[in-house]
């Protein structure tokens, strides 16, 4: 150590005696204010004196040849100096005490009494094993001490888990609907929530689920995110809710599928226009978040698989809206998929469908390439005029689209004639209508055609919500989850499903296929694609 300190030192034990080195906490105070700008020395000093003092040594038992290279080796053992800084400091030390002599005990002069103090009593020869036997004792409590607290912790901690998870009130499993219950929207919600309620009555009419009877809540779904966002939180604060329900799609599924994974409750999302992103995290999906329906990818491998195989046409020709997420990413895909099952594409257009849009270059294009199929993905809000479009055009081959209703019939124009149809839903199917003969016998009324496919997976989705309780191991999101996530071959009204563990969505699920001979449309059967990924 340099002169400073040693300096610094030479004074405090002219001031304080030599008794400030048994006190290292004050001596600390005195070096940081009087000596700062060797704050690392300060802090080697007191930190060895403190070691030291503990290890029996005194003021009184100056700093000899022995003490100096015992204490060397320790501090460089037990508190990590190095071998020059350990000796630095015994030297300061044997430097500022010399010859001198300290009283620094309060006992009275000429007393015998022996005070229990470091550095008046003697060495333990053979050092910790010869401390007194009730050492191991006293740290034998110590350590029972601290598990019992840990043990104590646990406790309550369990105990505070237990009383926090979901649980059925009563005698009902609870299930959150959130749909848009006002607006332009409000009155396909309330089909779709009544939907959901024909199911919940013929699944407690049958005994409900292992004693439990099924009880479904409706809840508005506000337009705005951030509204959106509050208002389902705030319902799910009700521990009673086991299992969230939705019929959103793209940016309210991708927030209630991160709200499912924050609070650990199932979501079961009905939408049929769904993309495949609006429920993955990257590359994997949120672990909570499940969809009945076929997302865009799975309907886009339909759309190629049924033109170039089911209808054996090589000669493939899109037609799509440009400004529609959904009709693009549909697009996109089906370009890959018409290659995969040995296709062609013949001509790939792209135009806007908003408003009164004039389609006569684009449909020439179509036209020109002497396409064997049309194909338009996704649906369109007036595809009977788009229809027209087309034949007007001139071309006379085969159109597949999606979205047949039987609403739609009814023209003189013969504009659907030899035109193929992939619906997620057809309410022409004989399950289906007797499904709707259900609701109309519970409600009194006929659920719109148009409403009848979102009506169908609501009704589906509580199916399989209640399958799922059935088969769960306990009433744990967690539990929940793991039994939609296991769905194997479960018979729902539309289809059969079994859950792809890669999406959280049915997996080869089959579609159903409507063909127009004239102009009413005939449902054909239900297909699937082939196994190829």
């Amino acid at each position: 150590m340099n002169e400073g300190i040693k300096k610094v030192l030479e004074k405090l034990i002219e001031d304080y005696g030599l008794c400030i080195l048994e006190d290292p906490d004050r001596l600390s105070q005195f070096l940081e204010a009087r000596n700062p700008g060797e704050s690392a020395a300060n802090f080697r000093l007191t930190f060895a004196l403190r070691y030291m003092i503990k290890s029996g040594w005194s003021v009184n038992s100056k700093i000899s040849n022995k003490i100096e290279n015992h204490f060397s080796s320790k501090l460089s053992e037990h508190l990590g100096f190095t071998q020059e800084e350990a000796e630095d400091v015994l030297l300061t030390l044997r430097h500022v005490i010399k010859e001198e002599r300290a009283e620094c005990g309060s006992e009275e002069e000429g007393s015998e009494d022996l005070v229990a103090k470091p550095g008046n009593l003697r060495r333990i020869a053979g050092g910790i094993s010869n401390k007194p036997r009730t050492m191991w004792i006293r740290k034998k409590s110590f350590y029972n001490g601290i598990v019992l607290i840990a043990a104590l912790l646990a406790i309550v901690v369990l105990f505070f888990q237990i009383g926090s998870e979901r649980n059925p009130v009563g005698d009902e499993f609870r299930i959150a609907f959130f749909a848009p219950m006002k607006g332009s929207a409000a009155q396909s919600s309330h089909n779709q929530l009544r939907a959901a309620q024909l199911a919940v009555e013929q699944i407690n009419k049958q005994g409900g689920v292992r004693g439990y009877k099924i009880k479904i809540v409706g809840y508005d779904l506000p337009n705005g995110t951030p509204e959106a966002e509050e208002s389902i939180r705030k319902v799910m604060k009700d521990e009673s809710i086991l299992v969230m329900m939705t019929p959103a799609s793209q940016e309210k599924a991708r927030l209630m599928s991160k709200i499912a994974d924050d609070i650990s409750v199932p979501l079961v999302i009905t939408a049929s226009d769904l993309t495949l992103g609006a429920v993955m995290k990257g590359e994997k999906p949120h672990l909570y978040a499940f969809h009945i329906a076929n997302d865009t990818d799975a309907r886009a491998k339909m759309l190629a698989y049924f033109a170039v195989q089911g209808l054996s046409k090589k000669e493939i020709a899109f037609f799509y809206d440009a400004d529609d997420e959904t009709a693009a990413m549909l697009h996109e895909s089906a370009l890959r998929w018409v290659k995969v099952f040995g296709g062609k594409v013949a001509a790939d257009v792209g135009a806007r469908m908003k408003g009164n849009s004039d389609h006569r270059e684009s449909m020439e294009e179509i036209v020109k390439s002497g396409a064997d199929v049309l194909i338009i993905p996704g649906k369109q809000n007036d595809i009977r005029a788009l229809f027209k479009s087309v034949r007007e055009s001139g071309y006379k081959n085969t159109v597949l689209a999606e979205g047949y209703t039987e609403s739609m019939t009814g023209g003189s124009d013969k504009t659907f004639a030899d035109s193929w149809w992939v619906n997620e839903v057809s309410d022409l199917d004989p399950q289906i209508r007797s499904v709707m003969k259900d609701y109309r016998t519970l409600y009194n009324e006929n659920c719109p055609p148009s409403d009848v496919e979102s009506a169908i997976l609501a009704y589906d989705g509580v199916r399989w919500v209640a399958n799922a309780l059935y088969s769960a191991s306990g009433y744990r999101g967690e539990a929940i989850r793991h039994a939609l996530l296991s769905t194997r071959n479960f018979p729902a009204a539309h289809a059969t499903l079994t859950i792809d563990p890669r999406t959280h969505g049915p997996l080869y699920k089959a579609m159903a296929v409507v063909y127009c001979p004239n102009e009413n449309g005939i449902f054909q059967r239900r297909v699937r694609t082939k196994n190829i990924e």
